[in-house]
């Protein structure tokens, strides 16, 4: 009886960021672009101190906040492709016509990024300027 050997694996190296370290530097984007961490802690409705905790990694958000966090990232960064970071906060903060005259941060936290990131892609277009 002959045996046949296992095929040899080849083990490739990937490079692996933890969930700690990727909210660490996404909390620190959003930080950076808002100016502030009293900014990030008012849009994300969560204590002043949390943002900080956050981006040192001394502790992690909430899994609902941290579907905020990536998702108010990901806003953010295409906002920041239009507009200054004073004028993404205002848009941000302010009542949106293609949004039925929603603020797009609440529409964010209640229902994520996709008909926010439609409001941007209607403003890139020129509509409901």
């Amino acid at each position: 009886m002959t045996t046949t050997a296992a095929p040899r694996r080849r083990h490739t190296r990937v490079a692996h960021v933890t969930g700690g370290a990727l909210t660490a530097e996404r909390t620190g984007f959003v930080i950076e672009a808002l100016g502030s961490v009293t900014a990030v802690a008012e849009l994300l409705e969560v204590s002043k101190s949390q943002p900080s905790r956050w981006r040192t990694g001394a502790e992690q958000p909430s899994p609902a906040k941290a579907r905020e966090l990536i998702d108010l990232d990901h806003v953010l960064a295409r906002a920041l492709l239009l507009w200054t970071p004073a004028v993404a906060i205002d848009w941000l903060a302010g009542s949106n016509a293609y949004l039925d005259g929603a603020r797009p941060i609440d529409v964010l936290r209640i229902r994520g990024a996709a008909e926010v990131l439609d409001a941007l892609d209607a403003a890139a277009a020129g509509a409901y300027a």
